[in-house]
């Protein structure tokens, strides 16, 4: 969720930031973004069963091998905070829980104005 709540505050969307935050395969994204985001979720899934073709998938979408590398940095830092967080028990802080439940406020109103369906909330935050 706390991901997700990054890109509202960078001026992100709030509809889109729901529907990411709800399901990022619904997203209308470009080939490059979905293929990443695929082998981003198997990294932090799945990483032993990352292979060479994953990489090469990477590259015929038109990623770097530098691009290739930072994704993975990126990955495997936001992986490393989430088990700490988590393995401690930390929570989230009340500020953050406003935060998105104000976002969701907006993006019911943006669903409602484009006479779409709210995305589901699969945090529970709403």
């Amino acid at each position: 969720m706390a991901h997700a709540e990054y890109l509202r505050q960078e001026g992100g969307d709030d509809l889109e930031v729901e529907r990411i935050k709800s399901d990022w395969r619904q997203m209308d994204l470009t080939e490059a973004e979905r293929v990443m985001l695929e082998w981003v979720e198997k990294l932090t899934i799945a990483p032993s069963t990352c292979v060479e073709a994953d990489i090469e998938a990477l590259r015929a979408v038109g990623w770097t091998d530098s691009d290739v590398l930072d994704i993975a940095q990126v990955c495997a830092y936001f992986n490393m905070r989430v088990r700490i967080v988590d393995g401690l028990g930390l929570e989230v802080d009340e500020w953050q829980i406003v935060r998105a439940k104000a976002g969701a406020e907006k993006a019911a109103k943006l669903a409602e104005e484009r006479g779409v369906e709210m995305p589901s909330d699969p945090w529970g935050v709403r």
